[in-house]
Order: C-alpha cells, then structure tokens, then sequence
C-alpha cells in the first residue's frame, strides 16, 4: 500500500522544520548509503569506489549497507520510508528508478514522488556476448542463425522483470528475432550457463563480463550504448551495425527521501561533484569496467524519463509483468 497523504504531509513538515543549526551542521555524523541490490554485482562495486569520495566531500564517514531483495525494492523502500534529514541515502540503479515502476504491478511506492534524486553517479554499459562455441562472428551472423533456428536459441538474464531481461526483449523487437528466455539466479550463475554452454546469448555488464571476454571464453558482438567502451574499444556499437535504438546498460545514482531539505540536497550534490573533479576517482570507476556520467539537472530528468519510457513500452510489447 502506498503511503497516505497524511503520511507525506508530514514527512514535507519534518523537512521545514528541521532546526537551522542541525542543517548548518550536516553531517555531524555518519551517513548511511543503502545499496539495494547484493553485495558484490556491479551496484555494490559502484557505491564501494564511490562512497570514501563522498565521504571526503561531506567531512563525515559513509557506511555502506547492502539490503538486497525483490531486484532492489526492499532496500529503496526503506530509504523512501527513512527519516528526510540526508542520514539515510539510497544508491539506486537503473532497476530502482527505471525498471521496476515499469514492471511491477504492486510497488508500494513511487519513486518519482517519494524520493529526490541528487544525481546520476555512474553507468557499465551492456554487452552483447555468445557462447564461445556458437558458430557466429558477428551480430549479423547471429541475426541470422536465429532466423534460420526460430526460437530455438536461448537467451540468459538474472531474473525475471530485470534489468537484463528487459535489454534481451529489446534486443529481439529491434532484431525481428525469436529467442528463448532462460532466467537463472543472479548474473554470476547466468555467465556461468553461458560458459557451460547452456545457454547462448546474453546482455550483461561490461564491468562484469569484460574478464571472460578477454579470455576468449565468451564472444562479445556489439556494445549497447552510443559509443564503443574504451575497455573493449574492438568491439562496435549496435548503432554502428545498423540498430541505434539498442541501448541499455546498468546505471546508478544517489538519492534521498522526497522531503529532504534543500539544503541537505546541495551539500550532497556539491560533495558528489567533488567526487566527479577527482582524477583517482575516475581511475577507479576505470579499473573496474565503470564510467562517470557528466549531466547537469535537465539532461538527468530528461535521460531518466527516456529510461522509464523506453522500458515501460518493453514491458508492455513483451507482456512483461512482476506481481
């Protein structure tokens, strides 16, 4: 059940309410960054790179809290249901503010509504990669073996109503091609049936998959975003091939609970800037498959709304629904 309006009304209250000195004063102790999404995926690795540069910014230690679950509801709610006084921040991703309002029937909250977004953090872009024994090159040797054996080839994700789910639907509706879904438990047991040779196609993180690529233990075939991954600069975009409307990738940014002060919000958006300015920092995100994200206020509403869009319509076209 969503929260009343009662509840929200009093949630904006505490924010204007909030004594001047203790908003002169944030933070005057710890800040805890929730990652909604289990420890070690790619959200995980993001917030650890990122959390000691905000935490130098704002003059106060961040302690991570990993509580995963429901693919990042059970983390998100809690810091939608937190206290508004920039204490209790949510690392999101692409799950958290996009996917799952576009999949899921019976989301307690509104994300739109009931947080504020201080802005996007970091992204791994997607990568399309084969099984190593499949008998494709390319992506137009791919195209192909799946029109001549429709439906016969199988396509790995995380989960269903997922991140990776919703990019391979989109891959078949921008290809014309049949595949068939095989959802395993988490992206580290869906690499591992790709390796296995269970499964054959999946869209995954850069950041996760680039070690097996370099091996040679899986194929990569086309980048999902507008330009080729300085970590895999070999390997062209699906704009290049011929299908521009074939982006996606996993995509993080820092939120807090709606009613949070102003205040409260540009000292956070100042520190997360300062941690943008950082050279180490930078090289960090690049070290582990990660890169920055360099939008003002509009160009975030307006990639985020796109996101929503362009999933929503996935959803729809797929029939993809979570209760």
């Amino acid at each position: 059940m969503q929260a009343g309006p009662s509840r929200r009304a009093m949630l904006a209250l505490m924010g204007w309410f909030l004594p001047a000195a203790a908003l002169a004063g944030y933070p005057d102790r710890p800040v805890k960054l929730v990652v909604a999404l289990a420890p070690g995926g790619p959200a995980d690795t993001a917030a650890r790179v990122f959390a000691p540069y905000l935490a130098e910014g704002l003059g106060q230690s961040v302690v991570i809290e990993n509580r995963s679950g429901a693919s990042s509801v059970i983390g998100t709610e809690a810091v939608v249901r937190a206290a508004p006084d920039g204490y209790t921040l949510l690392f999101g991703s692409s799950s958290s503010f996009a996917v799952n309002p576009a999949v899921m029937r019976h989301l307690r909250f509104d994300v739109r509504t009931e947080l504020t977004l201080v802005g996007l953090v970091s992204y791994t872009p997607h990568v399309l990669v084969i099984r190593a024994d499949l008998p494709a090159e390319t992506l137009a040797d791919l195209i192909a073996l799946a029109k001549a054996r429709p439906g016969k080839l199988t396509y790995a994700s995380s989960g269903p109503g997922g991140a990776i789910h919703l990019a391979s639907e989109l891959l078949k509706r921008e290809a014309g091609i049949e595949l068939a879904h095989i959802p395993y438990r988490g992206g580290g047991a869906a690499v591992l049936g790709l390796l296995t040779g269970d499964v054959d196609v999946f869209i995954n993180d850069v950041s996760t998959t680039i070690e097996n690529i370099r091996a040679n233990k899986l194929k990569a075939l086309a980048m999902a975003w507008p330009r080729r991954s300085p970590l895999l600069p070999e390997v062209p975009t699906f704009a290049e091939l011929g299908f521009p409307g074939m982006q996606s990738s996993s995509w993080f940014g820092l939120a807090a609970p709606a009613a949070t002060p102003a205040d409260v919000i540009d000292r956070l958006d100042a520190a997360m800037r300062g941690a943008f300015a950082s050279a180490a920092y930078r090289a960090g995100l690049e070290k582990l498959g990660l890169e920055q994200f360099a939008l003002d206020r509009a160009q975030t509403a307006a990639f985020i709304q796109a996101e929503i869009d362009k999933w929503a319509a996935v959803a729809k076209s797929a029939d993809i629904r979570v209760d």
